[in-house]
């Protein structure tokens, strides 16, 4: 390949990239204008409070459940406390 052709390709790679960065650009846009319209509306609601507890308890309920999914269980302490009586009377009644 002569220099003009690698030259070249380079050029249409070059081009490539900034059409698909616009093209990405575009849809945020787009999806930010979405949002940005939904927030007009809910913000016009009067029962806006009670929306906003809704959301609020929503997203805990998420959290919660991702949470769950994702941290193993806490143990109880008074199953901890429980666990440890009981091997500490298995180790005095064998000794």
């Amino acid at each position: 390949m002569s220099a003009q052709g690698s030259a070249g390709a380079g050029a249409d790679r070059g081009k490539e990239a900034v059409q698909l960065l616009a093209g990405v650009i575009d849809v945020g846009l787009e999806q930010a204008e979405s949002l940005l319209r939904r927030m007009r509306g809910v913000l016009g609601r009067s029962d806006l409070h009670e929306v906003a507890a809704d959301g609020q308890e929503e997203l805990r309920a998420r959290g919660e459940l991702l949470l769950g999914r994702l941290a193993p269980a806490a143990e109880s302490h008074l199953e901890a406390v429980a666990r440890r009586a009981a091997a500490s009377r298995r180790t005095s009644s064998d000794a």
